[in-house]
């Protein structure tokens, strides 16, 4: 180090700190409450003397003034310098004369008073007063990463030379024994005293240990040159003084000797080598990024609390990536750590925001981190927390790539969000449909939502949208949520509507992508038949999904909004103006008559309720239908569950007598035309009476009461066929002749 005396003030603003306390670093942030002065009590006339400039926002300067500050530096009344900084500065001052200087401020812009600290301590502003000696002491501690070992500088033993008014050496190739005192400045409040390390470098060299507030002697070897090489070492952060003094005899000119008592003290910050972000919860990591992995727990929902420790972290190793297994620095203060997200899964996610980017740092006595317990995360999935800025610690800057991070994670949604398109029902016979008949949903309006995952400040995350991570789609397809609690509710009164396959249900719930949807397909309601007829009436009824069908595989379910209760979620008003008309209907088969040797036909139709009339129903044939099929296949089936296929009963000895869908006597089934068909039989040639039963859909049986005693039982239709024998018209009651 050489050190020039010049005479004149240069003011270096390349120091200017420009930290980032609390998130107030933007403009038009608070205001000056004062400013502040700082500087140790030696100062040599040969050399320039440093001193700290500093705008303070609060009282014990805890916060520095985010907005440039402009101060005019007196010099025992007169002004020396005008200087321009934002936060603090420190500038230099010279003063060759020697003696005593009374330092000060004059203008100041943001106005506001000032203060004076001297070696650490607050004093009148009267008694701002240096002492500049001719012979003494100097040396410049550099700043420092906390633990790290070789921080070297150099102890300077100058006198003036009263002829060039410069400094020369005042120790050559001599050894000194020098007593040294280190001492805290800052944190007020220091939770590890930790002790400093103080190395004499060149030969003969020593090594002390320092503790806080006492001193140590230390042999000191100067060169040719009248320099010492030492080195620091301070395990802890913060700002910290190291102080020399040495009692130096000079012979007078007259005889005798006086001694000079050379003293210097100089300040200097300790900074942590970086930072580790860590879970507090055992449930809080997923570095296998699989929200299907067993070890994969939930940490906490979007935007909803939780813990997360903070570690300022001691030097390990320059090229130190993972700061997690460092000594944790206990005296670290700082009031505004940006920190920012980082997504880890799903790999091709947003980052997020966290809810608290600022932190302010200070431990309790005992505590070797920041236990953050009100941290959030707005997204789903798993990230990182990385610093979102370089860090300005008392002069000293951490690069914010000095910092590492556990996973954290898993995030869930805080709740689901719902939207449901408007099905559209399909009419199964046309233009209308009967009542006890399944219907479907037409193509491409079938039931379908979406589901989004929600954060606790109501917005939506992206992350939930990705692969597994939708959660509402088990990744295995027979694990996926089939709505297995679905129902259907008439809006009409008039009929009660179900799933056709009830008590199991019909259709399947699929899932699609981009964007993502479950569907219902295939499933089939239909409206019930109750024994009273009805007129035709437009269906009109709801979907209904209960809570834990729009819920997701971690139980995450539909809300109104993040503190109201889980609900389900309803298709409302399917069918609603869309005269979707439902009838109450049947299948007449009538009674048929004929020669043994002709081919038989027997007519059949459908029929329905086209009005009630004080309880009465009137039965009209439903020309509309030409979709309701029959079947002349013969069938043994005798009861009633039957849904196809015509029963016979054969007298004895009777041929097998088989019927047909057509006069051609070539098809087995048919459906009807304009609600009319018929049956025909083959020529039996033979006389006989054969009952019938043509079994149909349940839709078409009617409550015929056939035994009389089995009012509320639907029954097939029924009717006889007669071979051979003339009975007469069915519309005729009694026949007789007359004479």
């Amino acid at each position: 180090m050489v050190i020039n005396g010049n005479g004149n003030v240069d003011v270096d603003l390349s120091a200017v700190d420009d930290a980032d306390f609390g998130g107030m670093c933007n403009k038009g942030g608070p205001s000056v409450d004062h400013y502040r002065l700082e500087f140790t009590s030696d100062a040599l006339s040969c050399a320039a003397k440093d001193i700290l400039l500093r705008a303070c926002v609060n009282a014990d300067c805890s916060t520095q003034a985010s907005v440039s500050s402009s101060v005019e530096l007196t010099k025992n009344d007169n002004k020396y310098a005008d200087v321009g900084f934002t936060g603090s500065t420190q500038t230099q001052v010279w003063h060759p004369d020697g003696g005593s200087v009374l330092f000060g401020l004059d203008a100041t812009a943001p106005s506001a008073p000032y203060r004076c600290y001297i070696d650490g301590a607050l004093v009148a502003n009267a008694q701002c007063l240096l002492d500049f000696a001719d012979t003494g002491f100097y040396f410049d501690v550099p700043d420092s990463t906390a633990c790290k070992t070789g921080n070297s500088f150099n102890l300077f033993a100058v006198t003036k030379d009263t002829q060039t008014q410069q400094c020369k050496p005042l120790f050559a190739n001599q050894t000194k024994t020098v007593n040294f005192g280190f001492d805290y400045l800052r944190p007020a409040v220091v939770n590890n005293p930790a002790k400093l390390t103080l190395n004499s470098l060149l030969s003969p060299t020593d090594t002390v240990v320092i503790d806080g507030g006492g001193t140590q002697t230390v042999q000191v070897h100067f060169n040719g040159e009248g320099v010492a090489n030492l080195s620091a070492n301070y395990p802890e952060a913060g700002v910290v003084t190291l102080s020399a003094e040495y009692n130096h005899t000079v012979s007078r000119p007259a005889g005798g000797s006086e001694t000079l008592v050379l003293t210097h003290s100089d300040s200097f910050t300790s900074a942590p080598a970086g930072f580790h972000f860590a879970n507090v919860s055992a449930n809080g990591r997923c570095d296998a990024g699989d929200p299907y992995d067993a070890g994969c727990k939930v940490l906490a929902a979007a935007g909803e609390p939780f813990s997360m420790q903070v570690t300022a972290a001691c030097w390990q190793s320059d090229d130190d990536k993972d700061f997690g297994d460092n000594t944790a620095l206990q005296n670290f203060e700082h009031n505004g750590l940006s920190v920012i997200s980082q997504v880890v899964q799903p790999d091709t996610g947003v980052n997020g925001v966290l809810g608290r980017d600022s932190l302010a740092f200070s431990l309790s006595s005992g505590a070797s981190a920041q236990i953050i317990n009100d941290q959030s995360w707005s997204e789903v999935g798993t990230m990182k927390v990385a610093l979102g800025s370089d860090v300005s610690f008392e002069g000293v800057t951490i690069p914010a790539s000095h910092a590492s991070s556990e996973v954290f994670g898993r995030f869930t949604p805080a709740y689901l969000g719902i939207t449901g398109n408007t099905p559209e029902a399909d009419q199964s016979c046309g233009t209308f449909t009967y009542l006890d008949q399944p219907f479907g949903f037409k193509t491409g309006v079938e039931p379908k939502i979406e589901v989004a995952g929600l954060n606790a400040q109501d917005k939506v995350t992206s992350n939930y949208q990705i692969g597994d991570w939708w959660r509402y789609k088990h990744r295995d397809e027979a694990e996926r949520n089939q709505w297995a609690e679905r129902s259907y509710q008439d809006s009409t009164g008039s009929a009660v509507i179900g799933d056709s396959q009830a008590p199991a249900l019909s259709g399947q719930v699929n899932y699609l992508s981009s964007p993502n949807v479950a569907e219902l397909i295939g499933a089939e309601p239909s409206y019930q038949r109750t024994k009273t007829p009805l007129a035709p009436f437009n269906a009109e009824f709801a979907l209904v999904l209960s809570a834990l069908d729009v819920s997701d595989e971690d139980g995450i379910c539909y809300q109104d909004n993040v503190t109201a209760p889980c609900r389900g979620f309803t298709f409302s008003d399917i069918g609603d103006g869309k005269a979707f008309e439902l009838r109450y209907g049947r299948m007449v088969l009538e009674n048929g008559y004929g020669p043994q040797s002709e081919s038989l036909r027997l007519p059949l139709r459908s029929e329905y309720v086209s009005s009630v009339t004080a309880g009465v129903p009137v039965w009209t044939l439903n020309g509309d239908d030409n979709c309701s099929i029959f079947n002349s296949q013969t069938s043994l089936d005798a009861g009633e569950t039957a849904t196809s296929g015509l029963y016979r009963v054969l007298p004895p000895g009777f041929p097998d007598l088989q019927a047909y869908s057509d006069s051609g006597l070539s098809l087995r089934s048919g459906a009807l035309l304009n609600g009319l068909g018929n049956l025909y039989f083959a020529i039996p040639n033979q006389a006989g009476e054969v009952p019938l039963k043509l079994h149909v859909e349940p839709w078409l049986k009617g409550y015929w009461n056939y035994p009389g005693n089995a009012a509320d039982t639907l029954f097939d239709p029924r009717a006889n066929a007669y071979f051979g024998t003339y009975r007469g018209h069915d519309k005729i009651i009694y026949w007789r002749e007359v004479k």
